[in-house]
């Protein structure tokens, strides 16, 4: 739920639950019995003891409400019983019941008053043109209230009836019961405001100090404390937004950290593998120079011999500058549809032709193939995929020691439609540590960190650019002592395939 809903909410209920609360204590309050003593007009007396609930101060306004329209309607049109003395006794009865009373005034003196009431007041405050309504008195009514109602009698002269009722039950009624309700709505407002913008506060406050003390934890430089607020709230967006940020900015660092170190390798090993040439490079300069090779034919190895350096230097140089622009996105392919089966045919036959590769027995083993002659089609880059297979190659002649010497290439075919391009050969093997890492730029196995191998730790690293590039795939699989398997994979091209 987000935080704005939670707000309105509880917004809602806060208005809600006290008038909710409001309205059930004034029900139950009101149905409680109130009992109040009604002393009687002018003489002091006790007239009744009633109990009044809420019900019955109902039925008293209807009540009294029915009576009232009774006696107007005997005083229009049947003035005559307001001087019949049984009459008179049996309203009294139900005047009784709704706290009221009549007064009735014949040639301006009163002939007929109900028990309890005086008379010569209440008929003195009605020649004077003043009720009780008409006076400024706060809060609920109380005391008397009349009305007086004008007549004919049957003999022509003119009458009044004064209908009095008795305002003090429902005055002690609304006394008692309103400082309750008052004092409860006060409660509910005060309690559910509270609970409420504590349970909000808390909701809101409670995360913004996880996402405080994470704040602080990465300013120090801790990014492995890991920011969990499991809400799905704006809160909880910014909380996983927050959480992405530590993870990016943990692995970015440690990316930064791993190149760097890297970087450092790389120097060393650039300056270990330069320094050997160079420093071979120099001996056969000073041995010319100082006339030590004092025949032709010394004088002709010195200077293959720095023929041969300046060619292993110019290499390595070739190797950075090309992984540098394969990192950058920069180096252009030319692709083209490329017959696998026909291009590795003529590669083995380049390299059986390799004068650096005399001795080891170079093959081609086509299993997807019913004959030699069905076409392997892939999107490549011709030099660009010569390059990944002069780089396998130079590797494993590097690390080959077991007669007879032997690389292999086996074309085949996953489930998925793949083309696979096995490399292998009989060489020494990765050593099992050093397996996981062999395609990581500038990374070299300690074996081959021998002098006047001329190896940068960029070969491999190259062959998983370019590969990756040709939508491909590299892995490699080795047993230390009995040789190295590197799996190229392609996709098939997607005209003139298998």
């Amino acid at each position: 739920m987000s935080i704005r809903k939670k707000l309105i909410l509880s917004y809602a209920a806060m208005v809600a639950v006290p008038v909710l609360m409001f309205g059930l204590t004034f029900a139950l309050l009101g149905n409680l019995i109130i009992k109040d003593n009604m002393p009687g007009a002018g003489g002091g007396d006790n007239k009744f003891e009633h109990a009044f609930p809420f019900s019955s101060i109902r039925d008293l306004f209807m009540g009294r409400t029915e009576l009232s329209s009774g006696l107007k309607f005997v005083a229009q049109y049947d003035p005559k019983l307001l001087s019949d003395p049984t009459f008179l006794k049996n309203t009294e009865a139900e005047l009784e019941q709704v706290e009221s009373g009549i007064i009735v005034v014949h040639n301006e003196e009163a002939t007929y008053a109900s028990p309890g009431l005086s008379a010569a007041a209440i008929l003195s405050q009605v020649r004077k043109g003043a009720t009780r309504q008409e006076t400024n008195h706060p809060g609920p009514p109380s005391g008397d209230e009349w009305e007086a109602i004008p007549y004919t009698s049957p003999d022509g002269t003119i009458g009044m009836l004064i209908i009095v009722t008795d305002m003090d039950p429902v005055a002690n009624f609304f006394k008692r019961l309103f400082p309750l309700v008052l004092l409860t709505l006060l409660a509910a407002l005060a309690l559910t405001n509270g609970l409420l913008t504590y349970l909000v506060s808390r909701s809101i406050i409670k995360p913004l100090y996880a996402l405080q003390e994470a704040a602080g934890r990465i300013r120090e430089g801790d990014l492995d404390h890991a920011v969990k607020l499991r809400r799905q709230d704006e809160i909880g967006q910014l909380g996983s937004a927050f959480e992405e940020m530590r993870v990016r900015l943990r692995s970015s660092i440690g990316a930064q950290l791993q190149l760097e170190q890297n970087r450092k390798e790389l120097l060393a090993n650039i300056s270990h593998d330069l320094k050997t040439p160079i420093t071979a490079i120099q001996g056969c300069t000073e041995c010319l120079r100082d006339g030590i090779a004092d025949t032709e034919e010394k004088r002709q190895k010195y200077v293959q011999m720095i023929a041969g350096k300046t060619t292993e230097m110019n290499r390595m140089i070739e190797e950075l500058q090309l992984y540098s622009t394969l990192d950058t996105g920069k180096l252009p392919f030319h692709w083209e549809s490329v017959d696998l089966t026909l291009y590795l045919d003529q590669m083995v036959k380049e390299l059986r032709h390799d004068p650096r590769l005399s001795g080891v027995q170079v093959s081609l083993s086509l299993g997807i193939c019913r004959s030699e002659s069905e076409s392997v089609m892939i999107q490549s880059d011709r030099q660009k995929l010569h390059r990944v297979l002069m780089n396998l190659v130079d590797n494993s002649l590097q690390h080959m020691k077991t007669e007879p010497k032997s690389i292999q290439f086996v074309l085949g075919q996953q489930a998925d439609g793949m083309i696979v391009l096995e490399f292998q050969d009989n060489g020494e093997g990765i050593p099992e540590d050093a397996l996981p890492r062999v395609f990581d730029r500038f990374f070299r196995a300690e074996s081959s960190r021998s002098p006047g191998k001329g190896n940068s730790g960029l070969g491999l690293a190259i062959v998983k650019q370019i590969i990756e590039a040709h939508g491909g795939t590299v892995e490699a699989a080795s047993c230390n002592g009995e040789g190295t398997t590197i799996l190229l994979r392609f996709p098939p091209a997607t005209e003139g395939g298998l």
